[in-house]
């Protein structure tokens, strides 16, 4: 597929995800489902939310389109299919009824499990160039990657526009490999994914109109898990590379989970203790933090996960490297936070 036939394809995608985004926000107005804002929030007003369903539904049809014109296995397919919808109904339904975190838990594991078991689950991995075997508990391990990036993605929705561009971020990048590597389902799929987003962008860049919603961030969230574990099996892109791609969402999370560890804190309760959010009580906006993002992923990410896909042998040195920057990055943030205050 050409380049000309794929920019048609993301025009129409992101026309289709700018409609389907007003529509939802004009349903959520009108039946008052609403995002209400607490001591936790970064925004002050109700809004609407659940516009995530604008990029989840476009890619549930394409995957399902590729499918019937035999461009993507059923194993894959199935997959895909089977966990997207679980996670977006769960995420749905929490989005407007707050459902227990222990039931969405139980949801995710059942999602993870199901999509892992249809792809061949995880039996080995790949790093600089080595493939280590890893039977069953591969398996294990792969249910717990997709379920916390499944939440970390969620934790890390809680500004204007932030998952937002880095879903875009992400998906563009991938979406290069992919063509790079003429590979025109894999390709035609990111770039719905970043079409999409670019439309639902369109009502979420600050002030926003609408929310992402569970629906939104716990699925893709998912589907980049899920993605990552499925293209690395494949001998594709490595698991590496995607791991680089999402390190400002997986390090953030990842090292405050930690922090609130060992601090002794409920950390399993709702906080606004993530660097991004401490970003944002120092008084940066939400577009300069979103735009800030997207500029940490084209100068740092981009560059380290590129170089890990194409000198292969040294992934594993710039996975490190990528965390040791993310990282230093997380407790600068962390600290001039606490001499603020």
């Amino acid at each position: 597929m050409n380049l000309l036939n794929l920019l048609f394809l993301s025009i129409i995608f992101i026309v289709i995800s700018i409609i389907l985004t007003n529509l939802i926000r004009k349903f959520s107005i009108k039946n008052n489902l609403l995002d209400i804002p607490n001591n936790r929030s970064s925004h002050y007003v109700p809004k609407p939310k659940g516009g995530g369903i604008a990029i989840i539904i476009p890619l549930i049809v394409t995957i399902l389109v590729l499918f019937s014109n035999n461009m993507i296995s059923i194993e894959i397919t199935k997959s895909l299919i089977i966990g997207l919808i679980l996670v977006a109904i769960i995420g749905l339904i929490d989005d407007y009824k707050s459902l227990p975190s222990s039931i969405r838990i139980i949801v995710y594991l059942i999602s993870a499990g199901l999509s892992l078991y249809l792809i061949g689950g995880v039996k080995s991995i790949s790093i600089n160039e080595h493939s280590y075997y890893l039977g069953n508990i591969g398996y294990y391990l792969g249910i717990l990657f997709l379920v916390w990036l499944t939440n970390l993605y969620n934790f890390m929705d809680g500004t204007d526009g932030f998952a937002a561009v880095q879903t875009l971020c992400v998906s563009v990048f991938c979406f290069f490999l992919f063509y790079l590597s003429n590979n025109d389902s894999f390709s035609i799929i990111m770039l719905c994914i970043a079409s999409t987003t670019i439309g639902f962008l369109y009502w979420n860049w600050e002030p926003s109109k609408i929310f992402m919603g569970d629906v939104g961030s716990c699925t893709l969230g998912f589907f980049f898990g899920l993605f990552s574990i499925y293209s690395g099996n494949e001998g594709i892109i490595s698991i590496t590379v995607w791991i680089i791609l999402l390190a400002p969402f997986i390090g953030d999370a990842t090292f405050t989970l930690i922090k609130r560890i060992i601090n002794n804190e409920k950390w399993y309760e709702a906080h606004n203790s993530h660097a991004y959010q401490k970003i944002h009580q120092f008084g940066f906006s939400h577009n300069r933090l979103a735009s800030g993002l997207f500029i940490f992923n084209t100068c740092l990410i981009f560059p380290l996960a590129y170089f890990a896909h194409t000198k292969q042998k040294y992934e594993l040195f710039v996975l490190v490297l990528s965390y040791i920057l993310v990282a230093i990055t997380w407790s600068i943030i962390q600290h001039k936070y606490r001499k603020s205050t």
